[in-house]
């Protein structure tokens, strides 16, 4: 009788679980059958989970059609209740077939070209392609969610892993000097230096309302505000730089300072190479008194075969950086990179400026391109590049492959919720200085380091290391372009363009007459 009584309590109570469990997931499929008519990019484990998620929480409001995926061999199969209805190819056809209203990527870390392609395809439609990313449930369990496109996601690179045990220990306990602190890439550096805990992190910047931001931030995320020291100083003023590297005696110093705009560089060259390779003899003659052991400056693409006058004078900055550790033996070197996405004044912000006001989107030439990197990423190769390299190197980091400005703005045309009719392209033609495409080497025979993102030209890629006439030559000429810069005086860009070529080294398939080399006069 027990035994009856035991069979049939157990039967209640499985029966009205899974009566539970029948009439929730008929209403689940209900719901989610009159949910967004949903495209799945990717039918991997991420799509499949995502199909999952979706038919368990009819609050999702979610009707997954179909997927799309690359791979030939999975279409026509059936997975988790939903078919592989074909590849990308026949992504427009799907979506007008199947009345789609939704488009998601279940691929983790598709690649930006990928992306660009969907957001192409998809804007006729007016749809947004979503993408995955991992978070935490309350259980701290990795789910995936989906959210919109943004900008990074179209220029997604593999993701660059990089030890950073030996930063710390070039960091850590030490006196740290960053010039151009209040700038996009100096406040990054101050950010993730401050984490390895210097015994103080010198602020130097000649903007107060940048330096001002950079020092509240820092002291609202650091507990020993003390070691933070804000510098309102300026490279050109030789007397205030001298009482701040005797006052404080740097160990590091990464000199993020210098005028970077191409066209407004352009119209001010003498400005530019006061500021720029006047600022950078000053601190590195004053870090050369005061034997400061590692110097780091922050170069540009634009100094390989440079078309301007910014692109120049980073180049003789960078012979300047490479004289210094020759004649020292320490670790003075330059780190070498292109654009970074979301620096003050950078392209990105201003396309985006122009398509919310309606246009026209300026772009100087269809087939123009250029190098992206984010800027924490850039930031940590170059603290990671200033650890391994050897006095007067410069270290390249390799930036992936380029991408054109035309598809960027459309891109993000689209990704804004509009189309050309509403924001028309306009091509200006290349403005003086400007390139069509970017370089990051000067020889193509860079050596690979111990890091597979860092690349390096030993002694700088320039005579010096073997010509003391060559190192006589630089400095004189340095002098003499001071000189006229300070006057005014149009001889400067002669003396400059005249000491870029004589310390270039061409690579053996390049032109004898080094047409690159085409800076204004």
């Amino acid at each position: 009788m027990h035994f009856v009584d035991g069979m049939a309590a157990m039967v209640l109570l499985l029966g009205a679980r899974l009566a539970r469990r029948l009439l929730y997931e008929g209403q689940a499929n209900r719901l989610t059958r009159s949910g967004k008519r949903t495209l799945l990019y990717g039918a991997g484990e991420n799509g499949r989970s995502l199909v999952h998620r979706f038919k368990s929480d009819a609050y999702l409001d979610t009707n997954v059609v179909g997927y799309i995926d690359d791979d030939p061999t999975k279409c026509d199969l059936v997975i988790q209740g939903v078919p592989v209805l074909g590849t990308r190819e026949v992504l427009q056809h799907v979506i007008e077939k199947f009345n789609i209203s939704q488009v998601i990527v279940s691929i983790s870390n598709v690649s930006g070209q990928t992306l660009r392609e969907l957001v192409m395809a998809t804007r006729p439609f007016n749809i947004k392609p979503r993408v995955i990313q991992p978070t935490s449930d309350r259980n701290r369990q990795q789910i995936e969610i989906y959210r919109e496109v943004e900008l990074q996601d179209l220029l997604n690179r593999i993701p660059i892993q990089v030890d950073l045990s030996s930063v710390s220990e070039m960091l850590r306990g030490r006196v740290v000097l960053i010039t151009g602190a209040g700038g996009s890439i100096g406040s990054e550096l101050a950010r993730q230096i401050a984490v390895h805990e210097p015994s103080r992190l010198l602020l130097l910047d000649s903007s107060e309302f940048n330096l001002y931001e950079v020092d509240r931030e820092l002291r609202l995320s650091t507990h020993d505000v003390q070691r933070i020291v804000p510098l309102l100083v300026d490279l050109k003023d030789q007397d205030s730089l001298r009482h701040v590297i005797q006052e404080y005696k740097p160990e590091v110093v990464l000199h993020a300072a210098a005028y970077k705009h191409v066209h407004l560089v352009e119209a001010n060259p003498c400005s530019a190479v006061i500021n720029n390779i006047g600022g950078t003899k000053n601190l590195l003659e004053l870090c050369r008194e005061s034997k400061v052991d590692t110097f780091v400056m922050i170069s540009t693409d634009k100094a390989v075969n440079p078309a301007g006058v910014m692109g120049a004078t980073k180049r003789v900055c960078e012979l300047m950086v490479t004289a210094t550790a020759i004649e020292t033996g320490r670790r003075y070197v330059s780190v070498r990179f292109g654009n970074v996405l979301g620096s003050s004044g950078s392209l990105i912000p201003l396309l985006k400026k122009q398509i919310k006001t309606g246009g026209p989107v300026t772009v100087t030439h269809p087939d123009m391109t250029r190098f992206f990197m984010l800027i924490p990423e850039a930031v940590s190769l170059v603290l990671k590049a200033a650890t391994i390299a050897k006095p007067g190197d410069i270290n390249v980091l390799k930036m992936g492959e380029p991408v054109r400005i035309l598809d960027i703005a459309r891109s993000l045309i689209a990704l804004m919720g509009r189309t050309e009719n509403d924001v028309p392209i306009v091509f200006t033609g290349l403005r003086p200085g400007e390139k069509m495409f970017e370089e990051l080497y000067l020889r193509g025979d860079e050596l690979q380091t111990e890091h597979p993102d860092i690349l390096t030209l030993p002694n700088g890629d320039s005579p010096l290391a073997s010509s003391k006439d060559e190192m006589e030559l630089l400095s004189t000429s340095v002098d003499l372009m001071l000189k006229e810069a300070e006057a005014g005086s149009p001889k400067t860009l002669k003396v400059l363009n005249e000491l870029v070529k004589s310390t270039y080294i061409p690579s053996p398939d390049e032109r004898k007459d080094n047409g690159q080399l085409r800076i204004h006069q």
